[in-house]
């Protein structure tokens, strides 16, 4: 049985659509891409060029909003822009599924989730690893009380960034550096694994001749007594990620290595995923949800914890001390 078609639109016509997403609607089978935003007319032309068919090409977002019958629209732009057009694809009454984080401050995403809920409306934000089966099942463990209570997290990412150009080492445009960015995905994986809040933080961050964080140490204590360090390297010689989750009965240990999980541990012991947890992409379970009325969505209240400790994490180190977490 065919798949019904989604329309389709797009904001944001760099790499990251094109490598990343792009395959993704290829592989769904039942994607109608419509149009696309993005002021560089070049990148948008070698993205539709890449897609083929006939997609419009809007320079202003706005626009492409304003004009096109859509159903859902998939946001890959720079991280400060993201509360802008996600608010009005909200207000259109448009699902969207929209790239980490989901937007550079707590009161923004505070925002965008009142307004998925006002419209009814999903809102997905495209953490990958959030998608992946063993951390999927890690979270189930971990709620079952498979290792207890939790008692502190570990965890720590690097990524040579020698290689970030563009509005990544910008501030105004990215929020923030390593952290705001592949720390991004650190700091979301802890916090959906392990349903933990930050109530303080304490920060050190270098960056190491860069208008941005290249560097951090974070250290959280959360709500109910654990504690925990998330750290970022960005001048490593390549990715490594490690996230250990101890708990008063037992401890979960990720290891993941040039972006492929490497090993997952239980009480030291390999983890076995049950066959009913299935590996999938960000797009293809937000397309799915689409089709099948919502069935298995969460609204991103996690995301707006990772907002939360990033700027806790930021004013940490503008002020030297430790710093309490917005509510």
């Amino acid at each position: 049985m065919a798949k019904r078609k989604i329309r389709v639109g797009l904001i944001g016509c760099g790499g990251n659509m094109r490598r990343a997403h792009l395959p993704r609607f290829r592989a769904d089978g039942g994607v109608n891409l419509v149009c696309v935003a993005d002021p560089d007319q070049e990148a948008a032309e070698a993205l539709i060029q890449d897609w083929g068919g006939d997609v419009a090409h809007y320079e202003d977002y706005r626009q492409l909003i304003r004009n096109e019958d859509l159903e859902a629209v998939v946001i890959s732009s720079p991280h400060a822009l993201h509360y802008e057009h996600a608010r009005l694809v909200l207000q259109k009454g448009l699902h969207v599924l929209i790239e980490k984080p989901l937007t550079i401050s707590s009161r923004q995403s505070k925002t965008l989730i009142g307004l998925s809920d006002k419209h009814k409306k999903l809102m997905v934000v495209s953490y990958q690893r959030n998608f992946m089966a063993p951390h999927t099942y890690a979270r189930e463990l971990i709620r079952s009380g498979e290792i207890g209570d939790l008692r502190g997290v570990v965890a720590y990412v690097t990524q040579n960034w020698g290689s970030a150009r563009g509005w990544r080492l910008d501030p105004e445009m990215s929020g923030g550096g390593m952290f705001m960015d592949t720390g991004s995905h650190l700091v979301a994986s802890v916090l959906w694994i392990t349903g933990l809040e930050p109530v303080e933080v304490s920060a050190y961050m270098d960056n190491a001749g860069k208008q941005v964080d290249i560097n951090a140490v974070v250290n959280v204590r959360f709500k109910g007594g654990a504690s925990g360090t998330l750290n970022t390297f960005g001048n490593a010689g390549c990715h490594d990620e490690r996230i250990a989750i101890h708990g008063s009965k037992g401890c979960i240990v990720f290891h993941l290595h040039r972006w492929q999980v490497k090993s997952v541990l239980v009480n030291d012991r390999p983890m076995k995923v049950p066959a009913r947890i299935k590996e999938r992409t960000p797009d293809e379970a937000f397309f799915g949800m689409i089709r099948n009325g919502g069935k298995g969505y969460e609204p991103a209240d996690f995301a707006l914890q990772v907002a939360r400790l990033s700027e806790a994490a930021y004013r940490s180190v503008a002020g030297k001390k430790p710093v309490k977490v917005a509510r």
